[in-house]
């Protein structure tokens, strides 16, 4: 890799580190699929770079978990289902139906399906090896070691649904290929030397009509199209095909070329103010909805349950519950105050002697102790006149 990547790639490990390890919590480096949206789309295997790009290039993006009436009214809709297997074929026929029913006047509607078949989170710790922090190097590598043993577990050893109806068939027997040479429409001013693309099952489309848009140095394709026909020859819908997000995933879209073929793929989509749908879903695909949710934004005790802001709610309390123990509780045995009264004597030569050392005169404050001796004692008649108070005093 060149020295570029190799910089980005420790400007990335940086800013993950920190977030994974300055405050002791160790799930901050996030590796959930297919997620755009909330703290869970800047995961390793989340789509909110990607979807970044397609608003730079003046889209309006949105992201939605299931397919209702507003994601029909959608011109591209975006999907790297967090599912190994083939869409059902419900899913199937409700995004059919959606791509052919664009209006003839409008640019046809736009499907981007993603397959499963790639993690970014072990390659991202494989290069973390290189340069952990001082004390981390054990648990850096087992880091490495989980996310390779969740790679394992989520793929499943065989397919319940390999084919889909009419799209592609998953051809799961081809050994895992790194691609090193590109070509096809997208493969211009691309440095085939610098990508780092993977192959492991096949995404073979059914129709044989399809377009190559971007293939291997075997000629196998990478990312390729189904056009949809309208009745009078115009293109009604269109269908890009992509086997794996090993160049669009977030982490992987830290090389240069990966955001190439990116660029390339947010150019196919038409001109500018489209409205793009990124799907969001987990095994099974997404539930096909007759009305959209009416969803309200949480409050009172439900904010606690929305990560991150639940996570520091929760220590904010904790923080406020300390602090009541340590400033209002009454510890020990309760007892009654004595309330000041205006007929206490007491209360009246303490509220002199503070006023007398406000004034900061001794020999004032002599005189008059001397004089009231006289008074009281009446052991000489206090003829003397009373001293003149401090110019401090005066006003009192």
């Amino acid at each position: 890799m060149n020295g570029t990547c190799c910089n980005r790639w420790c400007a990335l490990a940086v800013v993950l580190a920190t977030l994974a390890f300055s405050s002791g919590c160790e799930e901050r480096v996030l590796s959930d699929y297919g997620i755009r949206s909330n703290l869970r789309g800047t995961s390793l295997n989340g789509t909110r770079v990607l979807g970044d790009m397609f608003s730079k290039a003046g889209h309006r993006v949105l992201s939605r978990t299931a397919l209702t009436p507003s994601v029909n009214n959608a011109d591209v809709i975006v999907w790297f289902p967090d599912d190994f297997e083939a869409p059902n074929v419900d899913v199937e026929h409700w995004l059919t139906d959606w791509l052919t029913a664009g209006d003839s006047n409008e640019p046809p509607h736009v499907l981007i399906y993603v397959g499963r078949d790639f993690d970014a989170a072990p390659n991202y710790w494989q290069r973390m090896q290189a340069m952990p922090p001082k004390g981390l190097k054990a648990e850096y590598a087992r880091r490495l070691t989980e996310a390779k043993a969740d790679a394992t577990a989520n793929r499943p050893a065989t397919l319940g649904r390999s084919e889909t109806h009419d799209w592609f068939h998953l051809d799961t027997s081809a050994p895992l290929k790194k691609v090193d040479k590109l070509s096809g429409p997208w493969a211009a001013s691309v440095d085939s030397t610098r990508i780092e693309i993977e192959k492991s099952a096949r995404l073979v489309p059914l129709d044989m009509s399809y377009t190559k848009l971007l293939t291997d140095q075997d000629g196998e394709p990478i990312a390729s199209e189904y056009s949809y026909i309208d009745y009078d020859e115009s293109p009604s819908g269109r269908l890009i095909m992509i086997e794996n997000g090993s160049w669009l995933l977030n982490a992987r879209l830290v090389n240069h070329e990966h955001r190439k073929l990116a660029g390339r793929l947010v150019d196919t989509v038409g001109q500018p103010r489209r409205t793009v749908v990124f799907l969001e879903s987990d095994a099974g695909g997404p539930p096909i909805l007759e009305s959209d949710p009416n969803v309200a934004p949480p409050t009172g005790f439900e904010m606690f349950r929305v990560w991150p802001i639940g996570a520091v709610l929760t220590q904010l309390a904790a923080l406020g519950l300390v602090f009541a123990m340590m400033k209002w509780p009454i510890f020990g045995t309760p007892r009654r105050t004595r309330r000041a009264s205006t007929s206490d004597f007491r209360s009246h030569i303490t509220a002199l002697g503070r006023l007398l050392r406000y004034g900061r005169s001794r020999n004032y404050a002599a005189e008059l102790l001397r004089i009231y001796r006289q008074s009281v004692r009446r052991d000489a008649p206090a003829t003397d006149p009373p001293p003149t108070p401090p110019s401090n005093l005066a006003s009192e």
